[in-house]
């Protein structure tokens, strides 16, 4: 049944008009739903990376300098040992940052503190996220993070940053 309504079916749009009642209805307007609400932003993909990747080169650098932060990888850091690579494929550093504190405690307590980092392995969202890659077996140091930027004010991020690092 799924297939026998097309996309965009509703008359302003939608992908599940009032009138679709059965499960697989629900289902596929809920699927394109999703699709809808992902694909639609396409026209403002740009801006919002230029947004992500700022900010993240913003924060990268920033980090550097923090006494929390006991290893850094961001390849728009002149210092990052893809920087030469990256500057050869890429038109900026991106919008993922690895970072290292000192152990997997103080990471956790860092995750906690943030109010603009969701914890998930989720990348590219308008919304940071940052997540402990070591609690799902990686081999990586427990202290490593991972951080995707989102879109949110840069200094507001930040500041939020800064504070939970410091144990605030």
């Amino acid at each position: 049944y799924a297939c026998e309504i097309p996309f965009g079916d509703g008359s302003d749009g939608s992908f599940n008009p009032a009138n679709m009642n059965s499960l697989n209805h629900y289902a596929y307007g809920s699927i394109g739903n999703w699709l809808y609400t992902q694909l639609c932003g396409l026209e403002t993909l740009e801006l919002r990376l230029e947004r992500m990747c700022d900010t993240a080169q913003m924060v990268a650098e920033r980090l550097g300098d923090h006494p929390a932060v006991h290893g850094l990888r961001y390849p728009g850091l002149p210092g990052d040992p893809s920087f030469a690579t990256a500057r050869r494929q890429m038109a900026n550093g991106g919008f993922l940052i690895g970072l290292t504190l000192t152990d997997a405690a103080r990471a956790e307590a860092f995750l906690a503190r943030c109010p603009y980092l969701a914890q998930s392995t989720s990348f590219g969202a308008t919304h940071s996220s940052a997540e402990r890659r070591a609690r799902w077996g990686d081999a990586v140091a427990p202290g490593f993070l991972r951080l995707s930027v989102g879109i949110e004010p840069a200094e507001v991020l930040w500041q939020a940053i800064d504070i939970a690092l410091t144990g605030g």
